[in-house]
């Protein structure tokens, strides 16, 4: 019986401890998730090694250049003055032939200068993946991301992303690829929950 009163008693003074209200620095020191659309437009530039059919099928390097214009969601998590960034986007890459991809990023950002109480300014380092879509003639591609940031709170539950980025990775096509990337990130997030 004492077992069992004991045991009562911990649980109240527990569940006590959990239901106590948060002070006011607790409530600033909340981390909060946030999700929202995002597009991207990007100038990529890619070079590979692959066989051509000329008049003697040989092997040749190539150089192409082109546009990629994507759009999806992204979601991010805020804790202090770092944030992580997941962005997943349907991309299609405007070389001589259009690729269509998923683009799969994920950076840490570090939220380095605050401009005003609703302007922060901030970098970080990333990955990102392109997956292929099942009926293209790729094998997909991956490399390393540098984005620069600029973070607009709009509202109490809603924030203004823009990042400027930059790319290097491999190309989906043939072997000793490269595929370097300049381009821009725009997003708009809403508050969904607490971490």
């Amino acid at each position: 019986m004492k077992a069992r009163i004991s045991t009562i008693f911990f649980l109240l003074i527990f569940m006590a401890k959990i239901a106590h209200s948060q002070t006011a620095e607790d409530i600033t020191n909340l981390n909060f998730s946030y999700l929202g659309p995002a597009l991207s437009f990007a100038y990529n530039n890619v070079k590979y090694t692959d066989w051509f059919e000329t008049t003697q099928p040989s092997t040749e390097t190539k150089k192409m250049s082109g546009y990629i214009a994507s759009g999806g969601i992204a979601f991010n998590i805020f804790a202090a003055d770092f944030c992580g960034d997941l962005q997943i986007k349907y991309a299609n890459n405007n070389l001589e032939n259009t690729l269509k991809y998923i683009e799969v990023s994920a950076a840490g950002k570090y939220l380095f200068y605050q401009v005003s109480n609703e302007i922060t300014l901030g970098s970080g380092l990333g990955i990102y993946l392109e997956i292929p879509m099942p009926n293209e003639k790729n094998n997909g591609s991956a490399g390393l991301q540098l984005p620069f940031t600029i973070l607009v709170d709009t509202s109490r539950d809603t924030k203004l992303f823009m990042d400027v980025f930059f790319r290097y990775g491999t190309f989906g096509t043939g072997t000793d690829t490269r595929s370097i990337s300049v381009g821009s990130n725009v997003g708009f997030i809403f508050k969904v929950g607490r971490v």
